[in-house]
């Protein structure tokens, strides 16, 4: 997952808590001052006074915790994002490195799988081993999947296993390693909260949706720069890959989502053998059926039909909503999640046989499969359209409510960083601002600890505009110089030139929630 290269550290709070107890001597008042020293080593005490078979069981699992960790590890990779060279205020240029996350070697001969959004629209990627070699890589992409593989130049890496994600249960001990904020090879551990999430995210940089429709739910901890690390279970093998989260803050709220194994194996394969994923549709939307309506239509599998594209090639085959797909081609429908990953087995312009059930009876039809395009969508229209029910979310945080998110602020700004700027002179951001008060304050969200300026209005094409600020934003510091008041913006734009790249904070206050973004800017 990507983030800014630059960001700051608040603080690290370091703290410790003795497992057992020591017994100190009484001092009679009045007594001569006496120096204590201890006549026998202190010894850590049971909690809760433990027996020493269950102390034992623990002393078990956290021993394979370890050994767990230790093994996974050395697979895991951090990945370093460039999209383009910046020309710095000395004249030089340098790569201008836009985003940061983690990765996981699938095979020894320098195949590695991550996050699409991880290298999306990346000139250069890094790929850094676990003994600290860093390696040039090529990236193969799946958008509409976000799954990537970047190829480096190595032979012989410690590579992780995939296991079935089909048999993944809930409840299931897990484990998520990365790199969250750029601490490299970090280790949380959790649990399967649940399987087969839906959830869409919008994707401002191809003007659509990212659609997931398979998730593995997750409370182990994940944040910014855990995109594309492995969530693993107790045999050592890669379930799933993290993707995102669902926060109202942009931080860990123990609601992580993985992208399954099976899923993965297959769009790998796929790139590895052919460089890219190309799709099919048969032109319905499915779902998983309901176990009511399994036992009213008297079957054990399949994917529901719940909706039928006019002029698709289910619609000309007959197909209605409600029938129930349980085979395509030959194979097994178990689910929409088959269905989907049936679409990219099977070319576009190949003729299959469906076989499915309509209230009660089997039917069967041949149609021709074609090339799936993804329909483009206005960036205001983009809503959560998954589960869970996002506008009753927001009504209860409130309308700065964001829900689930890719990890890392797209960059809205995606135009060659190679061409020099052709505007000259003091620098605008192309907004409307105003003080904050208690007035604007309490219209706005905005608490009373947060200072800086009130945006009342961004101009189309902005600067401001194409990195997201919006109308109740407020601007909190520019290339590090807080901005207390107007008069502070003014000063510090003044010595902004086109070309210039700038740190940019800025905060956004809904009723119950708020979000703050720092990111590094390019005038121009």
């Amino acid at each position: 997952m990507k983030f800014d290269n630059k960001w700051n550290l608040i603080g690290v709070f370091v703290g410790g808590a003795a497992l057992g107890t020591a017994v100190v001597a009484g001092v009679n008042r009045g007594a001569p001052a006496k120096t204590f020293a201890a006549e026998q080593p202190a010894l850590a005490r049971p909690v809760n006074d433990l027996s020493k078979e269950n102390l034992d069981a623990l002393k078990t699992l956290d021993k394979s915790m370890v050994n767990l960790a230790d093994y996974a590890k050395p697979a895991v990779v951090n990945i370093l994002a460039a999209s383009g060279r910046v020309t710095k205020s000395d004249g030089t240029r340098e790569l201008q490195a836009d985003g940061m996350g983690s990765g996981f070697i699938y095979r020894s001969d320098g195949y590695i799988i991550t996050c699409e959004h991880v290298v999306a629209g990346a000139k250069e990627v890094t790929v850094v081993l676990s003994d600290g070699r860093e390696l040039k890589g090529t990236a193969m992409k799946a958008p509409d999947y976000d799954v990537a593989v970047i190829k480096v130049d190595a032979k012989d890496l410690p590579t992780l296993g995939l296991a079935d994600s089909e048999s993944v249960k809930q409840g299931q001990m897990a484990m998520a390693i990365g790199s969250p904020f750029g601490f490299d090879n970090t280790v949380t551990l959790g649990h399967v909260s649940a399987i087969g999430r839906m959830t869409e995210i919008p994707d401002y940089m191809k003007g659509a949706s990212r659609f997931y429709p398979n998730l593995i739910q997750t409370d182990a901890a994940i944040n910014q720069g855990n995109s594309g690390g492995p969530l693993i279970n107790i045999d050592g093998e890669v379930i799933g890959m993290n993707s995102s989260i669902f926060s109202k803050s942009g931080g860990s709220n123990g609601i992580g989502f993985a992208i399954p194994s099976n899923d993965l194996k297959l769009l790998a394969d796929t790139l590895i053998s052919k460089g890219k994923v190309t799709r099919s549709m048969v032109g319905v939307e499915p779902a998983d059926v309901k176990p009511y309506q399994r036992k009213e239509l008297g079957i054990e599998f399949g994917a529901m039909v719940n909706k039928v594209s006019p002029e698709g090639p289910a619609a000309k085959a007959g197909l209605q909503e409600g029938d129930v797909i349980t085979k395509i081609d030959g194979m097994t429908i178990r689910g929409q999640a088959d269905l989907r990953r049936a679409m990219i087995k099977i070319a576009p312009g190949t003729k299959i046989r469906v076989d499915y059930v309509r209230k009660t009876n089997s039917k069967s039809a041949d149609l021709t499969l074609e090339e799936f395009k993804l329909p483009k969508q206005d960036p205001a229209d983009m809503r959560l359209k998954g589960t869970p029910n996002m506008d009753r979310l927001k009504k209860f945080f409130g309308d700065g409510f964001d829900g689930v998110e890719d990890f890392d602020v797209p960059n809205l700004d995606k135009e060659s960083t190679d061409v020099e700027p052709l505007r000259s002179g003091p620098a605008t951001l192309g907004v409307g601002i105003t003080g904050l008060t208690p007035e604007t304050r309490k219209a706005n969200n905005v608490p009373e600890s947060v200072d800086g300026v009130l945006v009342e209005s961004v101009n189309d094409g902005s600067i401001a505009s194409k990195f997201g600020v919006k109308p109740g934003d407020v601007i909190i510091s520019i290339g590090g110089k807080p901005v207390e008041n107007v008069e502070a913006l003014k000063e510090i734009m003044s010595s902004v030139k086109w070309g210039d790249v700038k740190s940019f904070k800025f905060g956004r206050y809904g009723k119950n929630s708020q979000m703050t973004l720092d990111r590094e800017i390019k005038f121009k």
